[in-house]
């Protein structure tokens, strides 16, 4: 089914939809004719067309990803090419499982030093830690602020959990809180949740999110 027809069938116009889901109009023409292909749109345009049509994702792109006017391949040949491009994902699919797990294995073991590391480092400031108020005082205001680090970063994996990793995906993109923490300078916590929705976004073969990059080239 072509967009235009899922529309047809939503009964939903291109105008409504721009509308209410915040997509710019002429973004929704150019895919109801073919100009932008759905695939190749940023991961918030699909979310966002995806929720106000009231469809997984993946249902969505789905729908639009072999066209009904197509008419240059017999049926035969066509399941027999679908298929193979259903093998290519679930192999491309199981070789990104894999390097997500090597990943997760190295940041665990990253977590591991940083926080051997920490710890040894609030012992000898402690130790050394002369009967001064100000610096007493500065190093309380920084244990409090590593708590509120880690309680956010805990709380973020709750959310992904409660809502599934698609629906926080859409809800945090939607609310632009990775540049709303980053402006409030709260960039430990912003780059936190930009390396998440990065993740969802790869695992899903979404294009990362273009207007965050000043973020991502941001070091402390």
């Amino acid at each position: 089914m072509d967009f235009n027809k899922l529309l047809e069938g939503k009964k939903i116009s291109k105008y409504k939809l721009s509308k209410e889901s915040g997509v710019p109009y002429s973004t929704i023409c150019d895919i109801s004719t073919g100009k932008s292909v759905l695939l190749k749109c940023s991961a918030e345009t699909v979310i966002r067309i995806a929720h106000v049509l009231n469809m997984k994702v993946e249902d969505l792109v789905g729908e639009i990803a072999y066209p009904e006017n197509e008419k240059s391949t017999p049926k035969k040949k066509a399941k027999t090419e679908i298929v193979k491009s259903d093998k290519k994902t679930e192999d491309k699919k199981k070789d990104k499982t894999a390097k997500t797990g090597k990943k997760e294995k190295q940041i665990v073991e990253e977590n591991k030093i940083t926080k051997t590391s920490d710890n040894d480092r609030k012992v000898r400031e402690e130790k050394s830690l002369p009967n001064d108020p100000i610096k007493k005082g500065y190093l309380d205001r920084k244990k409090e602020r590593e708590e509120a680090y880690k309680n956010y970063c805990e709380d973020l994996q709750n959310k992904i959990k409660e809502m599934g990793e698609l629906n926080f995906l859409v809800s945090y993109l939607k609310n632009n809180e990775v540049s709303i923490l980053f402006n409030l300078n709260r960039k430990k916590e912003s780059k936190y949740l930009l390396a998440l929705v990065d993740d969802l976004c790869v695992k899903y073969n979404f294009p990362l999110c273009k207007e965050y990059d000043e973020i991502r080239e941001y070091n402390e």
